[in-house]
């Protein structure tokens, strides 16, 4: 209405400025058009306000009836929350209430339920790496299943934990033979009868297993120990009831991998390159000469035993023998200067004979240290060579160097002292020979002079 009121003002303005002016008869025509046009366009604003009025209210009613409905949801929702709030607060109540009721029920059996767990994990990790897993592979599955249960354990399941310790206890101490695949060094998976002693060891045949808990299997030692322990392990494997004794490993398998990366005796050897070879062949030479001249010598004494045994009757076969043999031949003779050099010559022939290869072992004896020195500096030139290009960073760079050093020092000592042993012996006994061999030429002597003195006496 107050828009219908200015425009009505505006129009009266526009009438009154046009009175003012100057009309004429002719131009009374379009200022009535004009107000027409006026009056009409005042006419339809006012519809159009009056239209938009009119959905201006009917939009206000719909926007306080929509507000009323919300209000009153809002109460009904307040009201279902002070109902709900009560509802919760009697829960927690009660739920505090039954929290209560249901500690005091349990009483210890919050802590038994914290033994059980703790026993079944700790007996979870023991069945895991035991070995009987591998002979009764189901109990795996029974104690997963204890040690990953979240309620109150239940009477059979204790029991059932019970079981598994005693049987584990006495699984320990007995021997038995299962069939079970095993992994070769070469990776190949075969069938064999397995031996199992206890949760230490596990053997087939004359060959001794590893056990792979993560896949339950057995394994080839792909180095196996040393000989009298692989027979241990067959006589085990062979057995049927009777004591045998076995090389057992207490720490299940530990001290046994140590052992198999323990160098052999031809590894050591190795360790010594071109040197140790040398040493280890002047040793076997010396030891052949040890033996031989012992061989020797013990016949050569063994022969004049009985040569003094009967005097009698002459051998050859000793030096002994020769000198009597020599006398023999001489003994017409009545120049004691004469018959000395002849003898004399046959003393010195045998006893070269006795000392003969002896002054050959004495060398090998002492080249052998000497030689194992060698040994020593070359290894220790060689790691300093290794540090030099690589630094001390890995040690596994230098021990091919210090482990020549040492074992050609070894070898050298080992080679020398029953050389300088037996070389001693030998000298002893064939010092013990030639002089058996010199009293008897001076005896024999002796009494060729006491001959000629007697015969130049009766004669004078």
């Amino acid at each position: 209405m107050n828009s219908v009121m200015k425009l009505r003002d505006l129009a009266a303005l526009a009438f009154f400025a046009l009175c003012t002016q100057p009309i004429s008869v002719h131009a009374a025509t379009p200022l009535i058009d004009l107000y027409e046009k006026v009056e009409r366009g005042a006419v339809e604003t006012g519809q159009r306000d009056e239209r938009r009025e009119a959905r201006f209210a009917s939009s206000a009613q719909e926007k306080a009836r929509m507000l009323r409905d919300l209000e009153r949801k809002i109460a009904q929702e307040e009201k279902r929350k002070n109902s709900l709030k009560n509802e919760f607060d009697g829960n927690e109540d009660r739920l505090a209430e039954l929290t209560t009721l249901l500690d005091r029920r349990i009483g210890d059996l919050g802590e038994l339920f914290g033994v059980f767990r703790q026993t079944a994990d700790d007996t979870q990790n023991l069945l895991f790496d035991s070995l009987i897993g591998l002979e009764f592979p189901e109990r795996r599955a029974i104690i997963a299943e204890l040690a990953e249960s979240t309620d109150v354990p239940t009477i059979p399941q204790m029991r059932e934990l019970w079981k598994l310790l005693i049987q584990e206890a006495a699984y320990s101490g007995q021997v038995s033979r299962f069939d079970a695949e095993v992994i070769a060094p070469a990776g190949e998976v075969y069938s064999a009868e397995v031996t199992r002693v206890g949760v230490f060891n596990a053997v087939a045949g004359d060959k001794y297993l590893s056990y792979l808990p993560e896949q339950n299997r057995l394994a080839e030692l792909t180095r196996q120990p040393a000989g009298y322990a692989r027979s241990s392990a067959q006589s085990l494997s062979s057995a049927s009831g009777a004591k045998v004794d076995f090389a057992l490993d207490p720490s299940r398998g530990a001290l046994l991998g140590l052992l198999v990366q323990s160098p052999s005796l031809m590894e050591r050897v190795q360790q010594g390159a071109f040197v140790g070879y040398v040493i280890i062949a002047g040793a076997l030479l010396g030891m052949l000469l040890v033996l031989e001249r012992g061989m020797r010598l013990t016949r050569i004494q063994r022969s004049i035993d009985r040569q003094l045994g009967d005097l009698s009757s002459v051998r050859l076969d000793n030096p002994l023998g020769r000198i009597l043999n020599a006398y023999d031949e001489n003994q017409h003779l009545d120049d004691l200067e004469t018959i000395s050099r002849k003898l004399e010559v046959v003393v010195i022939e045998d006893v070269g004979e006795i000392s003969k290869g002896l002054p050959v072992i004495k060398i090998l004896a002492t080249v052998a240290p000497l030689t194992g020195l060698l040994g020593t500096v070359v290894g220790m030139i060689e790691t300093f060579q290794s540090i030099t290009l690589f630094g001390t960073g890995d040690p596994k760079l230098m021990a091919g160097g210090i482990s020549m050093a040492l074992i050609t020092t070894v070898l050298g000592l080992l080679a020398a002292i029953p050389l300088l042993i037996s070389h001693t012996i030998l000298s002893s006994k064939a010092a013990v020979l030639a002089k058996i061999v010199g009293e008897q030429a001076a005896g024999v002597m002796a009494q060729k002079a006491e001959q000629i003195a007697v015969s130049r006496a009766a004669g004078g």
